[in-house]
């Protein structure tokens, strides 16, 4: 666990931009490379999974792709701010690449930070509220040494192809989805025996704030129907709208 310390974080989740720009997504993207500009005035910035529609690594060489994002990442480097980076089920296996470059933690996997007293957990939720043993499956097998290495041996371009059209689902929670997702959220939350004091999530396409006896769970929301982030300021998180004014 990061040592203690009081910061203004920007989270974000969700984006799910294509190795190459699509025309229906372009206005998203330039609106998201402002947010990451804005967020010099931030002192960290979580990338909570699925900002890339498909990342994968092969030993010697990586996709050609997603320049203007990871340009907009160098500049944040550069100006000193801290990144994070938790994998979705989209693109865990960018991790090792953004180690090298930003100084992620290499596994992309769940963190805890404690700020202002406080301990953030960190997830990207998938599996986390949904019940379906074939989903859970396969996301152990694609986290898994040997799962990696059977993708790794495919061609590229059938890889690239088959994970674009497995991603082809990605979209916003209708209404229904949305209140069981916080019905689940809210089972979970009340259970009880957890060590953090916030549970901050994304994979779920709807954003959401719950709290129960001094702790809360909260969700981020996509980038189809709204342009979600979350902050952390001052001792308390917030969601908004980058539609919006922005906040710092």
């Amino acid at each position: 666990m990061s040592k203690p310390s009081s910061a203004t974080i920007l989270f974000v989740s969700d984006t799910h931009f294509h190795l190459v720009p699509r025309p229906e997504e372009r206005g998203r993207l330039e609106r998201f490379l402002l947010l990451l500009d804005a967020a010099r005035a931030a002192d960290e910035i979580v990338l909570l999974g699925d900002i890339f529609d498909f990342w994968i690594d092969y030993p010697h060489f990586r996709m050609r792709g997603f320049e203007e994002i990871l340009q907009a990442l160098d500049r944040l480097r550069d100006a000193g701010k801290t990144l994070h980076f938790v994998g979705g089920n989209h693109d865990i296996w960018a991790a090792g690449y953004l180690h090298e470059r930003y100084g992620t933690s290499p596994h992309g996997g769940p963190l805890e930070l404690e700020r202002d007293g406080r301990i953030l957990r960190l997830v990207h939720g998938d599996g986390l509220l949904v019940r379906d043993w074939v989903y859970s499956s396969f996301r152990w097998l694609v986290r898994q040494p040997a799962g990696i290495a059977l993708a790794k041996g495919l061609h590229p371009e059938l890889l690239y192809r088959f994970c674009c059209w497995l991603s082809g689902t990605s979209r916003a929670a209708h209404r229904d989805e949305r209140a069981l997702i916080e019905r689940r959220a809210g089972e979970l939350l009340r259970r009880g025996g957890h060590a953090w004091d916030l549970q901050l999530m994304g994979h779920v396409h709807h954003p959401f704030i719950l709290e129960h006896e001094g702790r809360r769970m909260a969700a981020l929301g996509s980038w189809f129907d709204m342009e979600s982030f979350g902050l952390w300021r001052d001792g308390a998180f917030s969601l908004h709208d980058f539609r919006d004014p922005f906040p710092l």
